[in-house]
């Protein structure tokens, strides 16, 4: 595929420099098995997009342990420094902005220039754990954390809304708070949980977040969110043609969420589940959602 794709979402890391990684090599997490991309560096990534005109990354957050998220945003700026292909080309950082510290770790964030937002993971399920990586479900409403969203406008930074659909609404409401702060669902708004009255609240929170202009969403997560994609076809593309339909392809971009959806599908895959749900559209809005729109919104041009 000669078109022009950049990777809005996709992650670098190895055991050693992200332990957690160890708790889920053999299952744990909602996509599988991570042993097959326990290690995962440049030179996997560019071997699994080789064959595709990928010209731009975005790395975001993975979890960085210890108490200073700015060692990932600078681990990463070391790597893109040390290639020739510059990946990742821009980054998404970790903060938690309900911390007092919150504007001096944004403040030291903004200091790399590859830096670009900032993911504060808010998924939290009240009975399954397992989709779970916020402590509690309280951020949404907490003044505090309110507050830090607040703070990313002073430092230009956008907000990845990692968020279940039980907690969307919540989410329009943030984002409704700072309409000068751009922000950015993940990955479809997390579909985990497939079942009639689960889709009714997903679609119900999409077009929740949607309302708000100022939110764009990220078509990734697909295989992810949906280890047997392979069995029922029909489940992504109900995924995929509800979100484009509900956000507008001008406000959707592609994403790979490399290496978390490498575990159940390649890159290859991907794009082929991908392109006949876009037939619809044109020449021009394919690159835009390809490309164009994630250029735009992390300021890649």
């Amino acid at each position: 595929m000669s078109m022009e794709i950049v990777d809005a979402h996709m992650h670098l890391w190895t055991p050693h420099t992200h332990p957690w990684l160890e708790g889920v090599r053999d299952g744990g997490h909602p996509a599988g098995k991570f042993a097959p991309v326990m290690d995962y560096l440049v030179q996997q990534y560019t071997s699994d997009t080789k064959g595709f005109n990928v010209s731009r990354s975005v790395h975001v957050e993975a979890c960085w342990p210890g108490d200073d998220p700015v060692l990932e945003t600078k681990w990463l700026s070391d790597i893109a420094d040390a290639n020739s292909s510059g990946i990742p080309h821009a980054i998404v950082g970790n903060c938690d902005l309900s911390s007092p510290n919150a504007d001096a770790i944004l403040k030291r964030h903004s200091e790399f220039s590859r830096m670009r937002g900032i993911r504060h993971m808010l998924n939290y399920h009240p009975t399954n754990s397992i989709y779970s990586e916020a402590p509690h479900d309280n951020f949404l409403t907490d003044p505090q954390f309110l507050g830090g969203v607040g703070l990313l406008e002073k430092y230009d930074m956008s907000f990845e809304i990692h968020v279940l659909p039980n907690q969307m609404q919540r989410a329009a409401d943030m984002a409704k708070k700072f309409p000068n702060v751009r922000f950015m669902l993940d990955h479809c708004g997390l579909p985990y949980e497939r079942d009639e009255a689960s889709m009714d609240a997903w679609r119900k929170g999409m077009e929740e977040m949607a309302a708000c202009p100022n939110v764009s969403c990220k078509v990734s997560g697909v295989f992810a969110t949906d280890p047997h994609w392979t069995q029922s076809r029909a489940s992504l593309a109900s995924i995929v043609n509800s979100t484009i339909q509900t956000f507008g392809i001008d406000r959707c971009v592609f994403a790979s969420n490399f290496p978390v959806d490498r575990v159940n599908g390649t890159f290859s895959e991907l794009i082929l589940a991908l392109m006949p749900l876009l037939d619809q559209f044109s020449l021009q809005e394919k690159q835009a959602f390809f490309a164009e729109n994630a250029k735009d919104f992390y300021r890649l041009k």
